[in-house]
C-alpha cells in the first residue's frame, strides 16, 4: 500500500515538475527584489528558489538514480500511475494555473509594480536597479525556465550540470552587460560630479568575468567546466 502511494506521488511531481519550476523562478525573481535586486544573498532565497527550480527540471534523473541505487519505487513512479484521473487533473490544474495565471496574468502586474516602484525610488535619490533588475528577470522568467530545460543532459548529475550551465551563461553573457551598465553608470556620475571610480573597476570586473573565473579556479589548481 504504501509502495503504491509513493508511486503516485512520485507520478504527480513529474507531472507537475515543469510547471512547479517556472513556479520556483517566479519565487526568485520576488526574493531578487528582497535581497536588494542587484547583489543576492549566497545563502539567500533566491539561490534557493533556483535551486529548487533546477531540482524540479531534473527529477527524472533524480528518480533513474534512486531506482539504480535499488529504490524500487522510484522506478515504478517514472512508468505507473499517470493513467489515474486523478493525478493526470491535478497536473492538468498546475499547469494551467502556473502558466495562464501566473506567469501570463500575475508576473506582468508585479513587474509593473518594480517598475514603478524604481521610479519612486529614483525621486526620492535612491538606486533604482534593485527594481529594475528584479522586474527584467521577471519579465524574462519563461525564457529563463526554457534556457534552464534545455541546460538538462539527462545524466546522472543532471541538477549540478544544470547549475554549472546557468553560471556559465551568467558569467559569459549576463555579466558583460551588467559590466556595460557599470561603465554608462560611471559616465554619468562623472557628469555629476559623484564618485565614480567603484563602477568603471566593477565594470571592468563583469567584462572580465570569464577570464577572472579562470584565473581563480588556476588558483586553488581545479577546474569547473
Amino acid at each position: 500500500m504504501s509502495t503504491t502511494i509513493f508511486t503516485y506521488i512520485v507520478t504527480l511531481l513529474m507531472m507537475t515538475a515543469t510547471p512547479m519550476a517556472l513556479m520556483c523562478f517566479v519565487m526568485a525573481g520576488l526574493q531578487l527584489r528582497g535581497e536588494g535586486g542587484v547583489n543576492y544573498d549566497a545563502n539567500g532565497g533566491f539561490f534557493r528558489w533556483i535551486v529548487w527550480g533546477a531540482i524540479m527540471l531534473t527529477l527524472s534523473p533524480i528518480f533513474s538514480w534512486l531506482a539504480a541505487e535499488g529504490f524500487s519505487a522510484a522506478s515504478g513512479g517514472l512508468s505507473a500511475g499517470s493513467s489515474s484521473a486523478y493525478t493526470s487533473l491535478i497536473g492538468t490544474a498546475v499547469s494551467d494555473f502556473v502558466n495562464n495565471f501566473v506567469v501570463a496574468r500575475f508576473v506582468p502586474v508585479v513587474s509593473g509594480a518594480l517598475v514603478l516602484k524604481a521610479v519612486l525610488d529614483s525621486a526620492e535619490g535612491r538606486s533604482p536597479l534593485p527594481s529594475i533588475i528584479a522586474a527584467l528577470f521577471l519579465l524574462g522568467v519563461g525564457g529563463f525556465s526554457s534556457s534552464m530545460q534545455g541546460w538538462n543532459d539527462g545524466s546522472t548529475y543532471a541538477t549540478t550540470n544544470m547549475l554549472k550551465s546557468m553560471m556559465s551563461w551568467a558569467m559569459n553573457s549576463v555579466a558583460p552587460m551588467l559590466g556595460i551598465m557599470c561603465v554608462y553608470g560611471a559616465i554619468l556620475q562623472f557628469v555629476r560630479k559623484q564618485q565614480w571610480g567603484t563602477l568603471v573597476f566593477s565594470g571592468m570586473a563583469f567584462l572580465a568575468m570569464p577570464a577572472i573565473w579562470t584565473l581563480v579556479q588556476g588558483w586553488m589548481g581545479v577546474s569547473v567546466s
